[in-house]
């Protein structure tokens, strides 16, 4: 009997230490999961240094609320265009009985020669002294393969964003083979109203966060700016809804640049309209 309730004792004695045992593992294996976890929704800066995703400068402050805006298309009418000094306009069809244009095209009677350095300033001079509302625009960047300088629209302070081929808040310089603006495209939005609701917009961060998870952020590649402003996925003939957004722009393995906009509200990837 005695040796009966010793083998007892040793069995249970045992069991516990087995249970106790594979406890000590569950509890350590789900610990490391949950630091797993932590340690993967913290880690984006990690995942971008990883793939070698380099910024070229600081990302800018968290901007609080966003909206969007709508606007109108702006039409340009004879006696505006009228005004303008040493300057003509180029009309496709000279038959048609057309009193306002959406979209001027201007040649300037005598070239107007860019400095080869503070070309930026230069540039924005030019707007506010020669440009119906040149105020409102200001330089954006140069276009090396078509020989020419983008500027864009501002609605308080804040970029309007779109492609050269959407062109609704835009203005083009062409140069000629001695750097001499001689010819530009001018487009205008006005009637620019805010949407009243207004939500916290994501950080330039979750921004790159959306790009990255879209695999639009390819490895080796550089940041080289981010940037708060509005734009339109689908530019419409006359009235205009745009969205808050951040505009990235990114140099990839190839030295090629791509811009990218996110949706500063939603985080939503919005592709180019081709």
């Amino acid at each position: 009997m005695k040796m009966e309730w010793s083998k007892t004792k040793t069995i249970f004695i045992l069991a516990f230490l087995i249970l106790d045992i594979y406890l000590a593992y569950e509890y350590f294996q789900l610990r490391g999961e949950s630091n797993y976890a932590v340690i993967q929704e913290a880690t984006i800066e990690e995942k971008l240094d990883a793939e070698g995703i380099e910024y070229k400068n600081e990302l800018p402050q968290d901007i609080g609320k966003g909206y969007y805006i709508t606007a109108k298309s702006k039409d340009f009418t004879l006696e505006e265009i009228s005004n303008l000094k040493n300057q003509t306009m180029v009309v496709s069809n000279s038959n048609l009985p057309i009193d306002s244009f959406r979209t001027l095209n201007m040649e300037l009677k005598d070239p107007f020669p860019l400095p080869e350095v503070n070309v930026k300033s230069k540039i924005n001079q030019f707007l506010r002294e020669n440009i119906i509302g040149g105020e409102l625009y200001h330089y954006w960047y140069t276009d090396e393969k078509t020989n020419s300088i983008i500027c864009i629209q501002q609605y308080k302070n804040q970029n309007i964003f779109q492609s050269k081929e959407d062109h609704i808040a835009m203005v083009i310089f062409y140069l000629n083979e001695d750097r001499e603006i001689f010819a530009y495209e001018q487009s205008m939005l006005e009637d620019i109203n805010e949407v009243e609701e207004k939500e916290t917009a994501i950080s330039p961060l979750k921004a790159l966060e959306a790009l990255y998870n879209k695999n639009f952020l390819k490895s080796n590649s550089k940041i080289e700016d981010i940037e708060y402003g509005f734009y339109t996925h689908i530019p419409l003939t006359n009235q205009q809804i745009l969205a808050p957004i951040w505009h990235i722009i990114v140099e990839n393995e190839q030295k090629e640049r791509e811009d990218y906009y996110v949706n500063a509200l939603e985080g939503d990837v919005l592709l180019l309209t081709e």
